[in-house]
C-alpha cells in the first residue's frame, strides 16, 4: 500500500490541498448560503474565499466567528485565525444565532473526519472501543448542520484505509446512514453528502444505493493507488476521467491573495 508520505507531490505547480480547494470552490453557487467552521477548516475556508472572489460574488458567506460576508485577510494556519482578523463584514451575529441558523438550515456545510465510510457518514469522535479508544478526535460542536444543511461536502486530508473505512466506529455527522433511502426513512429531508474531495480523487454517491463512487482521479494518481488506500470497494463507473486541474487564474488568486503564506503547500508537505 502506498502511503501519502511515500507518494510524490504532483510536479504541476500545485499541490493536492490546492486541488481539493479548487474542486470545492467550483461546487458553490451564487444563491448559496455557506457557513465555514470547525476545529480545522482552512480547506473549506479557502474554497469559499476562492469561489466568492472568482465565481460566485453573490454567495452569502457566514463564519462561526460570527461574521456575515466578511472581508477575510490571507489564510493563517487555521481559518479561525483568518476570521478573527477580518476587518469588515456586512453584519455581525451572536453565538445563539449560530445554533438558530443550524436548526433552520442553510445551503452548504463542510466536514472532515477521522473516519469516513462508504455511505458518507463521518466520525470525528473516537476510533476503537468507546470506553478505551485508540484515538480521540475533536468531536463536533453542532451536529445539526449534517441534517439541516441543504448539501454537505467532505474533505478528508488523508486518503488511506484508516480514514476511508467500510463502517465508521461512531457517526458524528450523518451521511447516508445505511445507504439507499435510509436517510429519508430517518426523517432527514436534506441531500446529505454530495461530494467528497480527497488527496487522491473526487467521489460522489451512486443515486440509488448512496454508495461512494469515483467521479474523477487527480492527474498524478493511478487507479491502483486509490484501490489500495480505500478500506471498502468503491463503485467505478465505466468512464472515470481525471480531475480538472486548477486554472492559472485560480492558482494566481490562491498564491497571491488567499494563501500567500503557503498554508496549503505546507499542509501537503506535512502529510
Amino acid at each position: 500500500m502506498t502511503t501519502q508520505q511515500e507518494r510524490k507531490q504532483p510536479e504541476k505547480g500545485y499541490t493536492w490541498a490546492e486541488q481539493m480547494v479548487v474542486v470545492l470552490a467550483r461546487e458553490l453557487r451564487d444563491d448559496d448560503v455557506v457557513i465555514v467552521g470547525g476545529a480545522r477548516h482552512d480547506i473549506p475556508c479557502g474554497a469559499a474565499m476562492l469561489a466568492k472572489r472568482l465565481y460566485v460574488p453573490d454567495m452569502t458567506l457566514l463564519t462561526t466567528g460570527q461574521f456575515v460576508n466578511p472581508v477575510l485577510p490571507p489564510l493563517e494556519y487555521s481559518g479561525h485565525t483568518t476570521v478573527l482578523f477580518s476587518k469588515e463584514a456586512d453584519a455581525l451575529f451572536g453565538g445563539y444565532e449560530v445554533f438558530e441558523v443550524s436548526e433552520r438550515g442553510l445551503s452548504v456545510f463542510f466536514y472532515g473526519g477521522l473516519q469516513i465510510d462508504k455511505y458518507g457518514n463521518s466520525n470525528m469522535h473516537f476510533i476503537g472501543d468507546p470506553k478505551n479508544p485508540t484515538v480521540r478526535g475533536p468531536g463536533i460542536v453542532n451536529v445539526s448542520f449534517s441534517t439541516t444543511a441543504g448539501r454537505t461536502y467532505l474533505f478528508p486530508v488523508w486518503h488511506n484505509k484508516r480514514t476511508f473505512v467500510d463502517k465508521v466506529d461512531f457517526i458524528s455527522a450523518v451521511g447516508h446512514l445505511q445507504g439507499g433511502n435510509s436517510r429519508k426513512k430517518a426523517g432527514i429531508e436534506t441531500k446529505g453528502p454530495v461530494l467528497c474531495a480527497s488527496p487522491l480523487g473526487v467521489f460522489d454517491f451512486e443515486p440509488k444505493t448512496k454508495h461512494m463512487q469515483v467521479k474523477s482521479v487527480h492527474e498524478w494518481v493511478a487507479r491502483k493507488e486509490i484501490v489500495e488506500n480505500t478500506g471498502f470497494e468503491l463503485i467505478w463507473p465505466e468512464k472515470v476521467g481525471k480531475t480538472k486541474p486548477p486554472t492559472k487564474d485560480e492558482l494566481t488568486l490562491l498564491h497571491k491573495e488567499i494563501d500567500p503564506h503557503g498554508i496549503f503547500r505546507g499542509l501537503s508537505g506535512r502529510l
